[in-house]
């Protein structure tokens, strides 16, 4: 056996340890009551061989009339009153199981969302992380579920294996002899093809993440609109047929080569089993059994047969579903984030040195910045596109610390609750307008009142309170709410920011993306009347906006090209001037 293979069927028994503890987690009780269960289901096996030689045997036998019918009828009524307890047995266990996967993948997801929630933000710009996260997401269910049915088969087995060679030593002593050499048989001839197999599903998964991403397209809110003016439909859907003639194909041959696996493991599995019954049947003939142990033997054979076969199916699934384990604990072996104290602070910034690579690239996004902010000034932060500017806000709020340098206030690391921000593509939550507004600062209590005056500062509120529910108003479509205009949104965005007056940072990263010229001079006039004594960093490529900042910082490859006020940075007619004026010449009558 090649070390590959070893070190997969050993990371597969891994995984399988892995749900089990998962699920002792989530819930001890359900989960052992389960297993006990299935046990005791398995034992419905022995009834159903003994039941099934007595019956025939007594059918028989009545028919010569050797036996009274009253024994018959005492024999089926045995076998019923097994059956029928059975059978409750096995509703108790689907019950179990229904309770046991609810609790799993309850706790399951719960974990996976506060750990996602934690992870440190660079870790979301790794394509191999989106992939692991993508995977687990959208197969928990089916993977948790299957893995626990193989757990369940393997432990099941001990107890069938028992009950199999019990009756095997009453054919033959050689027949479990024979049945060993035909397992070992079969896992040689068919693990290389089960083992293709799941390579095949792995190479699959490539296709279907893509495929899924262009077949919700057309139904994502968000595209919906460029999808429909672009005329992107038939576009898309030739690419999405691609990658589905693709995968069609992958499955189709996984199709074929299991079928081949399987019939051909029946064939090889049907040449003792053969032999055996006409072992059997000669030995009948000798009087040394009676016509139901043929029944039995028949029903014992297809029995081991199946059990084998679901066995050997079932490692081939779970060296698939050993991949979602891994990167289940891939994810959990993350890095989370620092967790800073909600500290307020009055300090000059000092920015030494500060230097930031991107994963998977060789060029220093930030090369070497090293400059002083006072407390309480408005820094206007520009730029041209990859000229570092959103790097340096990310690191500004702590989104990353995978730099060199440092960034301090007051000899500290600026605290990360100590910054609100509004970004670019700040969110939108499809939650109440008051929920909206209080996730700028989740740990306070807010009242109506509060609630609409920091709407009434942003000049929303006499729209909001128009509306039948007011602040309770849901938005979005996830709760039938209504839908805000993109400005509306943003003035949202704005009251949400006010909301922590505790923040001793501002960071606004194009805050007046859409908003109308007058909104926008409104808007700004706002935040400069609000902002007080805050150190507020403005991000943005208008550059209208820089003439009120304190100082401008203009980033050009990674350093800082220039920085001074407004009217210097004009004078020394260098490329912010160069920007201006461009800007100013669409403007010009």
């Amino acid at each position: 056996m090649s070390n590959n293979k070893k070190k997969s069927r050993g990371y597969t028994l891994k995984a399988l340890k892995e749900v089990s503890s998962i699920a002792l987690r989530a819930n001890k009780k359900v989960y052992i009551s389960y297993i006990l269960l299935s046990i005791i289901i398995s034992f419905n096996t022995f009834v159903l061989l003994a039941s099934t030689e007595y019956i025939t045997n007594s059918a028989y036998n009545l028919f010569k009339k050797n036996v009274e019918f009253n024994t018959v009828i005492i024999g089926i009524s045995l076998f019923t009153a097994a059956m029928l307890l059975f059978k409750v047995i096995d509703i108790l266990k689907k019950m179990a199981e229904n309770r046991l996967m609810l609790d799993i993948i309850y706790y399951f997801e719960k974990n996976l969302n506060s750990k996602l929630a934690g992870i440190k933000w660079e870790y979301y710009e790794s394509h191999d992380t989106y992939l692991k996260i993508h995977e687990v997401r959208s197969k928990t269910p089916e993977t948790i579920k299957n893995m626990i049915g193989s757990i369940t088969l393997y432990i099941t087995a001990i107890p069938l294996t028992v009950i199999f060679t019990y009756y095997l030593l009453q054919i033959n002593a050689f027949a479990v002899i024979i049945y060993v050499i035909m397992v070992l048989i079969f896992n040689r001839t068919s693990g290389k093809m089960y083992d293709k197999l799941g390579l095949l599903w792995n190479e699959i998964q490539s296709y279907t993440q893509k495929q899924n991403y262009f077949f919700g397209m057309s139904g994502d809110k968000t595209t919906h609109q460029e999808f429909k003016f672009n005329r992107l439909y038939d576009y898309c859907s030739r690419k999405w047929s691609d990658l589905y003639d693709s995968e069609y194909k992958l499955k189709l041959k996984i199709f074929r080569n299991y079928e081949i696996t399987i019939q051909t493991a029946r064939i090889i599995f049907n040449i003792p089993y053969i032999s055996m019954l006409i072992f059997v049947a000669y030995e009948i003939a000798m009087g040394k059994h009676e016509i139901g142990f043929l029944f039995m033997t028949n029903t014992l054979l297809n029995n081991i047969i199946n059990m084998v076969l679901n066995i050997q199916g079932n490692i081939t699934e779970n060296r698939v579903d050993s991949r979602f384990i891994k990167a289940y604990n891939d994810i959990f072996s993350l890095e989370d984030d620092q967790i800073y104290k909600n500290d307020a602070f009055s300090c000059d910034i000092d920015i030494d040195n500060l230097s930031y690579i991107y994963p998977q690239s060789e060029n220093k996004a930030l090369d070497k910045l090293s400059f002083k902010i006072k407390n309480g000034e408005k820094i206007a932060v520009v730029g041209v596109n990859g000229s570092g500017k959103t790097t340096f806000t990310n690191i500004l709020m702590s989104l990353t610390d995978k730099f060199t340098g440092s960034l301090t206030s007051g000899g500290k690391s600026c605290p990360k609750f100590s910054i609100s921000c509004i970004l670019q593509d700040f969110a939108q939550y499809q939650m109440t307008v008051k929920e909206n507004i209080e996730a700028g600062n989740i740990s306070k209590n807010f009242s109506d009142d509060e609630i609409i005056d920091l709407l009434n500062k942003v000049g929303l509120k006499e729209n909001i309170l128009a509306l039948e529910k007011g602040i309770y108003t849901p938005l979005g479509q996830l709760e039938k709410g209504i839908e805000l205009s993109k400005g509306q949104w943003q003035r949202l965005a704005i009251a949400r920011l006010l909301a922590n007056p505790d923040a001793s940072i501002w960071v606004l990263d194009e805050p007046t993306a859409y908003l109308d010229p007058l909104s926008e001079i409104e808007i700004y006039n706002m935040i400069y009347q609000f902002a007080e004594n805050r150190t507020v960093f403005f991000i943005s490529h208008r550059l209208g906006f820089a003439k009120k900042a304190d100082r401008i910082v203009l980033f050009e490859k990674g350093y800082i090209a220039e920085q001074g006020s407004h009217d210097e940075l004009m004078k020394s007619g260098g490329l912010y001037a160069q920007m201006y004026k461009n800007q100013e010449s669409w403007y010009a009558v």
